[in-house]
């Protein structure tokens, strides 16, 4: 059996790949990421080998020490050195988030040419797999409740507004009401918007795939629906470990 832990900017996942079958075994809070949290979360699993895919350097070091201790294995970092699977048309192609790798290599080998990918986190991400299968762009802006904790941080006036009761925006009346529903239908809003520009750019329809942990909070408002991958992060991570094989 083997590992899978996706580090987050907010959260850590765990997943098990065994003979090829995926499965989530839970998240935690990257505050709440030590040896006893992680021992509790993977106790009674045993593995023969770790992969990791981490968009945060400083808990990638924590938590790699960490299952070192628990498991004697030294965990194996996921990098684009991995992808021989998918065509990468950037300038750097060693700034695309690994997370962003994963997302596209599964996105392409399951949903084939001409999709985006929306993954809803700290950041929403939108990237694009042209008509070759091509990653070639992508949109990235603050998730979210990011986008509430940056503009309470960016204002004094503001609050910090908790929960995600939504209204329609024509019966906002308070503070708070208008906070919640503006960010909300303004994130929603940019989505459509910027995967209606790629589609007008390029001249052609796109299948939308959804993922991420804030993604069933917004489907239902989005003006086309298609698949949900919960999963596609991880279902990359086993691509990319089993390439060649």
């Amino acid at each position: 059996m083997i590992l899978l832990v996706d580090i987050g900017n907010t959260a850590t996942s765990f997943a098990s790949l065994d003979n090829e079958e995926l499965k989530f075994i839970n998240r935690l809070f990257n505050i709440d990421v030590n040896k006893d949290s992680v021992s509790n979360l993977l106790n009674g699993f045993k593995f023969e080998k770790i992969y990791v895919s981490s968009v945060a350097p400083k808990l990638l070091s924590q938590l790699k020490e960490i299952l070192i201790n628990l498991f004697k294995i030294k965990p194996i970092e996921i990098d684009v050195s991995f992808n021989d699977l998918v065509d990468i048309d950037i300038d750097n192609k060693n700034e695309l988030g690994i997370d962003l790798l994963c997302d596209i290599v599964a996105g392409k080998a399951i949903y084939g040419n001409k999709v985006v990918i929306i993954d809803f986190g700290t950041a929403t991400k939108v990237l694009f797999i042209d008509e070759n299968g091509v990653f070639s762009s992508c949109a990235i802006y603050p998730g979210y409740q990011k986008s509430k904790e940056l503009l309470a941080n960016s204002t004094e006036l503001l609050p910090n507004v908790e929960g995600k009761l939504i209204k329609p925006i024509s019966e906002c009346h308070n503070t708070i009401d208008v906070i919640n529903s503006s960010i909300y239908f303004s994130h929603i809003d940019t989505i459509n918007g910027i995967i209606n520009r790629y589609e007008n750019e390029k001249g052609y329809s796109l299948k939308r795939v959804y993922t991420g942990g804030n993604a069933l909070d917004f489907i239902p408002e989005l003006v086309k629906r298609s698949e949900y991958d919960e999963m596609l992060l991880f279902k990359g991570m086993a691509l990319l470990i089993n390439r060649g094989k």
